[in-house]
């Protein structure tokens, strides 16, 4: 039904009609109201009414916008929101590889019989690469007295010490661990062997300050009683010392004594439980040095015969005793294999240094009792 002001002008045409009948008296109420009816006119909502809106809505296809996604909001524990903010997508991130792998990747290298270059030190020193300058001229006797006197003077970084033992061990490959004899090194000359000459009678005969097993090993002899008269033989003629960096676990080898020491090799070691392996300077005691020994457990009691598989020593000892005040009145103390190689580079014995028995074995052969000394530090 059409409300009054929809009407148009039929509102209009009955008023005048109405106005010539009454005439003047009624011509104020007439202005009144027309000018109330034009104020409603104007003021009354033109929009549709809401049966109308629900009939659009209902015709009009709907048509889905897809918002942009927003990062849900991140409720703490008073329930107040907090919008987190949007974090730009960035391609992903190169695999990083673990401590363990690193060690995993070089152990394989390391295995690997391709040779591999010399890398040198980011920064590397005047002095080092003058020791490498005469081992690529073909002077490795020099080249390991250049570079053995820096790595004892302290002097490299880190990475350049390491560097140093690398290319230091390279050169003990031919120099001592093998039948080469490079003119003038001080510790190897040629030996021709003589009739009802031995390897135990050749070591003591020369006053050499090895074991006679390290001139079998240098050699390849595999057996000490196939050696020949007029045979030509390596003799090492040491002595060995040694250098235990506790923070490293590492076992540095030496050969000469003083300022003429060139470094040998380095080993892994495993240390005393709760830091207890003693620093200072040791000597290694005479008639110390067992093979295969029987070894008595100090703190149950519990004995371990020569033979036995379980015997925590493994099959060398090497007996040690203190050569300085502090380190005088130390007993027990020794260089020795181990069943459990995997406590190598951690603190699990009680107090000696243990190492893996290939290591332990060589080691055994270099040092000699009365004579080589450890520095632990």
């Amino acid at each position: 039904m059409a409300l009054p002001s929809q009407g148009g002008f039929s509102s209009t045409r009955r008023g005048s009609m109405y106005r010539r009948k009454r005439g003047r008296r009624t011509f104020s109420w007439f202005i009144v109201f027309v000018t109330g009816a034009g104020i409603t006119w104007m003021l009354w909502p033109t929009g549709a009414p809401d049966d109308a809106l629900e009939e659009v809505a209902e015709t009009t296809p709907v048509i889905e916008v897809k918002s942009i996604a927003m990062p849900p909001a991140i409720i703490d524990n008073n329930e107040k929101p907090v919008v987190a903010k949007a974090v730009p997508v960035t391609p992903a991130p190169a695999p990083i590889v673990t401590p363990r792998q690193t060690e995993e990747i070089i152990a394989i290298a390391e295995k690997s019989p391709v040779a591999k270059p010399i890398m040198l030190a980011a920064t590397t020193s005047v002095n080092l690469e003058e020791g490498l300058h005469l081992l690529d001229s073909g002077r490795s006797v020099e080249a390991r007295a250049q570079l053995s006197a820096l790595l004892r003077s302290g002097s490299l970084t880190e990475t350049e010490a390491a560097q140093a033992r690398g290319v230091l061990t390279d050169i003990s490959d031919s120099l001592v661990f093998s039948r080469e004899i490079a003119s003038g090194d001080p510790y190897a000359i040629e030996y021709i062997v003589r009739g009802g000459d031995t390897l135990s009678g050749i070591v003591k005969k020369m006053g050499l300050n090895v074991d006679w097993r390290f001139i079998q090993r240098i050699n390849h002899i595999k057996s000490a009683s196939s050696i020949r008269p007029g045979q030509n033989i390596k003799l090492v003629t040491g002595p060995f010392h040694a250098k235990v960096d506790k923070a490293t676990y590492r076992i540095d080898l030496y050969e000469g004594d003083g300022n003429e020491q060139v470094f040998v090799r380095s080993y892994r070691v495993g240390l005393g439980e709760f830091n207890s392996t003693p620093t200072g300077l040791f000597r290694v005691r005479q008639n110390s040095k067992l093979m295969n020994p029987t070894w008595i457990n100090p703190r149950t009691r519990e004995f371990f015969n020569a033979d036995n598989p379980e015997n925590p020593i493994g099959e060398r000892w090497i007996g040690l005793e203190g050569i300085e005040e502090r380190t005088s009145d130390l007993s027990g103390l020794g260089i020795h294999g181990t069943i459990a190689p995997e406590s190598i580079g951690t603190q699990s014995s009680m107090g000696c240094v243990r190492m893996g028995s290939n290591d332990v074995a060589q080691v055994y052969e270099m040092l000699s009792e009365g004579v080589s000394t450890i520095e632990i530090n």
